[in-house]
């Protein structure tokens, strides 16, 4: 089982790469990408104050930013490829930028609070239309979209994998102390299987900039189930993201051109 799931990634993948090879220039200018950063994989302090009451033992937000995150949370949809409506991604969009203006962490770019593993909830040039069976349509989307990171282009390259005997996870990234700081991955498996589970990753060294930016430039290889497979040139490229908002629980950061990701610790 574990043979046939690598033969549907490797003819996804081989397809996908086939037409970057036909269809991309060689001097096309690559659009943005989102994933993420650095240091310890528990964080060592706090940045939110709540207060419990003794009689629900609820846990209630005492900040603005502490209700503006619960509010971002609860709008945020369950998964990446859940479908977000107009209203929706605007309230997302106002809070975000009413939740970045009070961002309780200094330096962020340095902070131990990036390490650990993060699950991408929502991006701003994201579509779930992109999981489209035309690795040509993904290719002009991740060469002119801003937004599509080689991150979520793993996670459309298994999208494509027969809905009806794979099982495609969220894709999440984590943050080290050691180079390649970040590795997003996504998880695939057989229905029925919980053993069968395997991975797609793609790695990323990190170079810090200043306090809120960050360079992160790609590997040349995936990981297949265990297994190297080559980047297209294409996809072999480096971007400045900029680090807008971290606490302990959330993770706001833009590409240059100021699209939107926010990821949640898991």
């Amino acid at each position: 089982m574990k043979l046939v799931l690598a033969l549907l990634i490797n003819c996804v993948l081989t397809h996908t790469i086939l037409a970057f090879t036909l269809t991309v220039p060689k001097k096309s200018v690559l659009m943005k990408t989102t994933n993420l950063f650095m240091s310890d994989d528990q964080p060592s302090d706090s940045s939110s104050e709540f207060t419990v009451d003794v009689e629900s033992d609820e846990i209630k937000p005492t900040t603005e930013s502490d209700i503006l995150a619960m509010n971002l949370l609860d709008d945020l949809p369950s998964s990446l490829s859940g479908d977000i409506d107009n209203d929706i991604r605007t309230r997302i969009n106002e809070e975000l930028i009413k939740l970045e203006a009070l961002n309780p962490t200094e330096s962020p770019a340095m902070s131990n609070l990036l390490n650990g593993v993060w699950t991408l909830r929502y991006s701003g040039g994201y579509s779930s239309d992109w999981a489209l069976p035309s690795p040509t349509r993904q290719i002009a989307l991740f060469l002119y979209s801003g937004g599509y990171s080689p991150g979520l282009f793993l996670l459309t390259l298994a999208q494509q994998l027969p809905q009806s005997i794979v099982d495609v996870g969220e894709l999440q990234i984590s943050i080290s102390r050691d180079q390649p700081r970040i590795e997003a991955t996504v998880d695939v498996a057989f229905f029925g299987n919980t053993d069968s589970s395997q991975k797609i990753s793609l790695d990323a060294m990190v170079d810090i900039l200043s306090d809120v930016r960050i360079r992160e430039t790609y590997d040349k290889f995936a990981s297949v189930l265990d297994r190297e497979v080559a980047i297209p040139e294409q996809l072999q490229y480096s971007r400045d993201l900029y680090i807008t908002y971290l606490d302990d629980d959330l993770l706001v950061v833009r590409d240059a051109s100021g699209i939107p990701e926010i990821l949640v610790r898991n």
